[in-house]
Order: C-alpha cells, then sequence, then structure tokens
C-alpha cells in the first residue's frame, strides 16, 4: 500500500495514510507502535529520535532510547534494535507523547549539541532552532549546556551553538 502511494512509512514498520501530516504526535504513535511494552515503560525517546519525532531529522535507522538513572540497562530487558543510553534526566526534560515519553525540545538540542558531531548535528540544530512552537534559541540552548557537569565535548557544543547564533544574527 505504501508502493501504490496509499500509505507513508513512519518508522520500520509503522505506517500512516499517505494524506495524514507526520505531526509529533503521530511520529510518537509509530515509534511506540515498534516498541515493546517494556522499553516504552522503561525509557525516554531521545537525541536524533527526538528531533525527528520533533520534524527536525530524518528517521531513525535504530530508535535513542535514553533509560534514566538509576534505573539500570539491564532493567529494560533486550533493546530490540534500539540504542539504549544510561543518563540523568531533569524534571523538565521529559514530556508526554501519548504511549511514550520523549525528551523536551530543549532537552533534546542539547543532546544532539552534545553527542552528535558535524554536518548532521548542526542540521538537525538549525531545524530545531528554527521549528516554530519548539521556543528554543542560540542563546537558551547554550545556557541550559552550561548547567551541565562536566560533560565530554561540552566545548565542542559550545562552539557548534555559537556558530549557529552567528548564522542566525547574520540572516536577520
Amino acid at each position: 500500500m505504501a508502493n501504490d502511494g496509499v500509505l507513508q512509512q513512519l518508522v520500520d514498520d509503522s505506517y500512516a495514510p499517505a494524506a495524514t501530516a507526520p505531526t509529533p504526535e503521530l511520529r510518537a504513535a509509530g515509534l511506540a507502535a515498534v516498541l515493546t511494552a517494556q522499553l516504552k515503560r522503561r525509557t525516554v525517546v531521545g537525541r536524533m529520535s527526538a528531533a525527528w519525532i520533533y520534524g527536525c531529522a530524518h528517521p531513525p535507522p535504530a530508535p535513542v532510547l535514553l533509560v534514566p538513572a538509576p534505573r539500570r540497562l539491564s532493567s529494560t530487558g533486550r533493546g530490540h534494535g534500539a540504542l539504549l543510553h544510561e543518563v540523568v534526566l531533569g524534571d523538565y526534560d521529559v514530556l508526554e507523547f501519548g504511549a511514550i515519553l520523549v525528551t523536551s525540545p530543549l532537552r533534546t538540542a542539547v543532546d544532539i549539541a552534545v553527542h552528535s558531531e558535524g554536518r548532521l548535528a548542526a542540521q538537525t540544530l538549525r531545524r530545531l532552532l528554527g521549528q516554530p512552537g519548539l521556543g528554543l534559541t542560540p542563546s537558551l540552548v547554550a545556557r541550559a549546556l552550561e548547567t551541565l557537569p562536566r560533560q565530554p565535548h561540552k566545548q565542542r557544543a559550545r562552539n557548534l551553538l555559537t556558530r549557529l547564533a552567528a548564522t542566525a544574527s547574520n540572516t536577520r
């Protein structure tokens, strides 16, 4: 049906009617449909997978799922093709999208700046910053980045945000 234009693929084996606009809620529902019940209960969709849900990245080849500390990766069972990362999440870092939890736009942007590299990170951050309704600015993301404790790649993330802020101010 996807080949005939009746359905559009969301992610993996999850489809929606072709005429349906792919909203964050629809993408989240599509991802929820391919995750096990245990993964939905115990993880938070993050990084590039969260950026995809917000409409700012391509569908993930393997969903990135964050396991909130103090839970352990072993408590989630098998990842079933997902990339699992144990992280500390704050009270305002997570939003509920139907059956799954997703990192907030601000947490997603900070994670992309810190954990992604090169052109893909820059493109995704630029899209997150430009997406109406997310409320992100380079200075807001930079301030959130500075609240992190010692973090590998923090200076690379600062440099990226500085370049994006300069680009944003030059286009105004």
